[in-house]
């Protein structure tokens, strides 16, 4: 197959976790002997086409006025921003052949707008299929998270909705949607996104294989060590979870927090821990360093997660997750089995740590560990692979080519 894959920022870029999801597909499915070509935005603004790890990338200049890394102050120059990727993307195909390719399977498209898919429409091949991978809330929110003042918005606000509307219209042409989560892919198609699409899929994050690490057996009379890793924020639960653990009346147990945030939240964190032992601020940690460490991960984001990588990656390395009910953490995390799920409060979240005793924890490691093969990446480089397949042979077996005749999982 000859594959061309979007998303608004590819490697060396890395801004979350969907950069490093894409490209673990990309040369996944190169490895497999296809030819792969990404198109991605250029930070410097200039055009240009390189060779990595054996995919093609073209990266195209922005035709905004600036690309979504930069942020901008004022109100009136965001408000520009937001009117002109609703529009934009058409143009970005000039520097693509999209006549090439098999399956265009788009990602993020922040900076390219949903307006390519109209493009991609017009000038693909005969018989080949436009794929949409949702791994955020841009198609709905102009932030693509559908969450503010701390709290997750129930309904696109009047500033978000002109776009929404929009980008729905424009996701008529799309042929096949993957959620990386249920949860994703519910939310939109309930929202009336993708209306042709006769094939629809739940794909989970896999990490890259190369996140498995030696870990070192937690000491039979040692403290049970829990673990955070991510951006220190207030939707992604780091403060409750320090306020939970700061009333638990255990000295068995300790919690290390790893990455980084904006100077006021990292203030605010370290003036939280302060004054408690158990507590240690590891700032930015390498995953190798991190993951050996600790017996037990916490996701405990207060805002509709798509998919924490921190699940899979947590599962890859054998061990449990004590993880929020929200976004598409509950359908990888299974209660009291392999983890444990709760409403991100103060409360649960400290009720959760209060019950994780040693030997319940013990029996929750060995069931993480059974799921380790379940999370390598050659897992959901062949659920890809098939989903492709099956389109192609739908297509080819259709009289009409904007149409796919498969039943929807």
């Amino acid at each position: 197959m000859k594959i061309l894959m979007v998303n608004t920022f590819y490697a060396p870029t890395q801004v979350g976790g969907a950069e490093l999801s894409v490209q673990q597909l990309a040369e996944g499915f190169a490895r497999r002997g296809h030819t792969v070509g990404v198109m991605t935005l250029a930070r410097d603004g200039v055009g240009d086409r390189e060779e990595i790890n054996g995919v093609t990338v073209i990266r195209v200049p922005s035709y905004n006025h600036h690309i979504p890394l930069v942020q901008q102050g004022s109100l009136s120059e965001r408000t520009r921003w937001h009117l002109i990727d609703i529009f934009q993307g058409g143009d970005a195909a000039k520097y693509v052949d999209l006549s090439e390719f098999d399956i265009i399977h788009t990602n993020n498209l922040l900076g390219f707008s949903t307006q390519l898919w109209k493009t991609i429409r017009r000038e693909r091949r005969e018989g080949a299929v436009l794929v949409h991978n949702i791994r955020d809330f841009y198609l709905r929110c102009q932030r693509s998270n559908r969450y503010r003042n701390g709290h997750t918005c129930e309904k696109t606000c009047a500033a978000c909705r002109p776009a929404e509307v929009t980008r729905r219209r424009h996701s008529e042409c799309v042929d096949a949607a993957v959620g990386v989560s249920d949860y994703m892919l519910q939310h939109h198609l309930q929202a009336g996104f993708f209306p042709n699409a006769q094939r629809t899929a739940a794909i989970h994050n896999r990490p890259g294989d190369h996140l498995r690490f030696d870990r070192q057996p937690r000491a039979h009379d040692g403290p049970v060590r829990v673990g955070f890793i991510g951006r220190v924020a207030e939707n992604k639960g780091t403060f409750r979870l320090v306020e939970a653990f700061r009333r638990l009346d255990r000295q068995d147990m300790t919690l290390a927090i790893a990455g980084t945030g904006n100077d006021e939240d990292v203030a605010r964190l370290e003036t939280l821990i302060d004054g408690d032992p158990r507590i240690t601020y590891l700032g930015r940690t390498t995953p190798d360093v991190f993951y050996p460490s600790v017996d037990v991960t916490v996701v405990p984001s207060t805002w509709e997660e798509p998919l924490s990588r921190v699940v899979s990656e947590s599962y890859l390395n054998g061990l449990p997750v004590l993880a929020c009910n929200l976004g598409g953490q509950p359908e990888m995390v299974r209660h009291e089995v392999d983890g444990l799920v709760f409403t991100p409060t103060v409360d649960n979240i400290h009720a959760a740590l209060a019950d994780l005793t040693p030997e319940r924890l013990a029996d929750m490691t060995l069931n993480a560990r059974t799921r380790s093969n379940e999370m390598l990446s050659d897992v959901v480089i062949d659920r890809y692979l098939a989903l492709f397949e099956e389109l192609l042979e739908a297509r080819a077996g259709t009289d009409s080519p904007d149409g796919l005749v498969v039943g929807l999982d």
